[in-house]
């Protein structure tokens, strides 16, 4: 499915841009993955998206991951905007009570054989609750399972805690975030640049690192000795970040 005709069908749909969109069904063109994973799909815009391209290229699956009190909220929600688009075939929903950590590790044991894990992803786009605890774990979970070459995208690199809207905070504590328990520093930190800056840029089996507008992180989990960052479009954010970030490099 062209770009064009999938932006008609969702647009207005949050929680992503046109620009990201673009980016998101460009790259599934160029790399082609033939599994994807999507950990917190909100109303599956950006899923119908992947699952485009991957019609467009005539091939490919994505398994899409939220919980189950989403339906709450989520209108449309994903299984509305699959039939809307025509793209279900290429798309499994599944969702969980608390966390897709739970997803994952189901997984994991499912490609689990004499005490190894096969991966079996080639991207997994990670679009949570933005949490160090959740979203830290889910990353070595995810190593597990992502194969080499895959890569790895993180949304919402600037986000806050302290920043998030009431209603937003509301949601989170139902969900076990208890973001009125939080100090000043916790709500503050920006939860998915630490997990970028300290676990994946750190981790011996990823490369390739790109920050694009303060928002997305991408890497690829490529064994290399010599580790490589580029950023697009920097701002205050990322060039402070950059600073830090060549630090642990070592440029």
């Amino acid at each position: 499915m062209k770009f064009d005709e999938i932006h008609k069908h969702v647009e207005g749909v949050p929680f992503i841009t046109r620009k990201q969109a673009k980016a998101l069904y460009d790259f599934v063109l160029r790399e082609q993955p033939q599994e994807c994973l999507e950990l917190g799909f909100a109303h599956g815009t950006s899923v119908c998206y992947v699952a485009a391209a991957l019609e467009e290229i005539g091939s490919g699956h994505i398994t899409a991951v939220d919980l189950v009190s989403g339906k709450d909220w989520q209108d449309p929600s994903i299984e509305q905007l699959l039939e809307r688009c025509g793209l279900g075939h290429r798309v499994t929903v599944a969702r969980e009570r608390l966390s897709y950590t739970w997803f994952l590790k189901s997984k994991i044991e499912e490609c689990t054989a004499n005490h190894r894990c096969s991966p079996v992803y080639d991207f997994c786009y990670i679009d949570g609750p933005k949490n160090w605890t959740i979203d830290g774990a889910a990353f070595f979970m995810v190593d597990k399972l992502l194969k080499e070459n895959g890569f790895i995208l993180f949304d919402d690199m600037s986000w806050t805690y302290g920043s998030s809207a009431e209603w937003s905070a509301k949601k989170l504590e139902e969900c076990g975030i208890l973001v009125s328990q939080m100090d000043e520093g916790e709500k503050n930190q920006p939860h998915v640049a630490a997990i970028f800056e300290l676990l994946v840029i750190q981790h011996p089996n990823y490369s390739n690192f790109e920050i694009v507008d303060d928002d997305w992180g991408w890497a690829q989990k490529i064994k290399s000795d010599d580790p490589k960052m580029k950023i697009r479009e920097t701002s205050p954010f990322s060039t402070a970040f950059k600073r830090r970030v060549k630090k642990i490099l070592g440029v």
